[in-house]
Parts: C-alpha cells; structure tokens; sequence
C-alpha cells in the first residue's frame, strides 16, 4: 500500500494530511479535494470495508501516487498500533493535519430502546476508536500540527435537537468524544505540546450516513464538496489558541 516515493516527503511546498476513515463520504472527499490541490496524503479504510474503497483505490491510483493508503480500524487497538507503527517508519514523516473522520450511524437507535451491544457499538466506533487513534499518533515520534475530529451538532449538549428521534446512541458517542477532546486539548498545553486539537461540525451533509429516512425534516442538507471545501479552510485558519475548540464548517464557533 505504500505508493508515495520517500523523495516525494522533500517536498516543502504541499502540507501532508492524514484522513482517517476515508473510503466513502466526508473522508472520500477530502482525499479529492486534497489530491486536486496537490498535497500529500495518507487515508484509511477499515479492513472489512476495504472491498467497498473502489472510488478511493481509483483517485489514489490517477495520482501518481500522492496518495498512500493504509488499513486501520478504528475499533480495534491491536489495528491502530499497526497504522502508527507502518506510518511512523516512514522517513522525515511530518503531519500536518490529521482528520479523523471514522463514524457510524444505525438508525434508530433509542435511549428506550437500544440493546448493550448497539450502544457500545456507538461508542467504540464513534468515540473510543477516534480518541485512541489520536493518542497513538501523538505518542510516535511523528510531528503532528493538527488533529481535527469529525463531531456534529448532535454532540451539543447545549444546543440539545429534541426532535432527532432515534440518535440516542449517536447523539451520546459525539457528546462523549467532544469531551474528551477537551480533556485532550487540556492536558496537551499542560505538556507544552502545540498540536491543535479541533472538533468540527460538518453541516447536515449529503451522504450514505445521512440518508436514513428520519422522520422530520431536515434544513439545509448540503453536498459533501461544500462542506468539505469550507471545512479545509476553518481547519487552516486556527492556531494554537484555538486547540479545545468546536467549529462549524461556516466558521461559527459551536456551543459544547
């Protein structure tokens, strides 16, 4: 899976990103978009879905390969090491953003309702899975500028959506992450550590998670390139005194 020449690395001139969970969806499109703007990039699969990755496979291949492609499953630690272990033997390996997009829906899914196994399911996949990915990346010796982690306006326990019927477990799996990620972002400036660390809200996007049949109506679905287009941009203008943050693909700060 290794397709990017070492000499590529020399390269100061392009950013290299790492999108985590990038086989359909938000993650695919970033590697689009990403490879169009020709920066160097490193995405995933989960092995299961790896059959499934035919649209990534094929814009990795037109691309003289900028594009490296790895399995890493986020739900399972043993898979994780792996990943940072393969990627951390690349040599002057530097990261400069990190998008860890690895999420699942399965709708519905009621406080009410839901059995031990779906709501664990949840929180592996959406929470512990993307929390352990970044802590395994930030413990190599690879320097990382950024870890943005895909939330969502679910996840707001502030801004609380009454009407989402059926997103219990999802709902709580994003609250969840989006506290540890302050705890992440907390405990990194205690160490001195400038890694930014940024939740963001990617809009109600057009995409296979989304189109679940809810039974309300959902106001201003975008596609996947305009969201993804204005994220890349909130992602780039933040700094250090941003890290702790929620961020709207709009670049309106979003209530925790």
């Amino acid at each position: 899976m290794n397709l990017i020449p070492d000499v590529l690395y020399a390269d100061q001139e392009s950013t290299t990103w790492l999108i985590v969970g990038a086989s359909r969806g938000i993650g695919l499109e970033f590697v689009k978009q990403l490879m169009a703007r020709g920066e160097r990039i490193i995405a995933t699969v989960r092995e299961q879905w790896a059959s499934h990755a035919s649209a990534l496979w094929g814009e990795a291949g037109n691309d003289h390969g900028r594009c490296q492609m790895y399995i890493c499953d986020v739900l399972s630690e043993e898979s994780i090491v792996k990943f940072v272990s393969q990627i951390s033997a690349i040599p002057n390996l530097k990261i400069d953003y990190v998008v860890i997009n690895a999420g699942v829906l399965r709708y519905p899914c009621r406080s009410t309702e839901m059995s031990f196994e779906e709501f664990a399911f949840h929180l592996h996949t959406n929470t512990i899975g993307p929390i352990i990915t970044a802590q395994k990346l930030l413990q190599s010796q690879i320097p990382i500028g950024t870890i943005v982690f895909m939330s969502g306006d679910s996840g707001s326990q502030a801004q609380f959506r009454e009407m989402e019927d059926g997103f219990a477990a999802y709902a709580a799996s994003k609250a969840a992450l989006n506290m540890a990620i302050r705890h992440m972002a907390a405990e990194l400036k205690r160490k001195d550590d400038d890694t930014i660390i940024l939740a963001m809200h990617p809009g109600e996007v057009n995409t296979d998670m989304q189109n679940v049949g809810v039974t309300w109506q959902v106001h201003g679905v975008i596609t996947p390139e305009e969201s993804v287009s204005k994220m890349m941009d909130v992602i780039q203008s933040k700094g250090i005194q941003h890290s702790g943050t929620f961020w709207t693909y709009e670049n309106q700060p979003y209530p925790w």
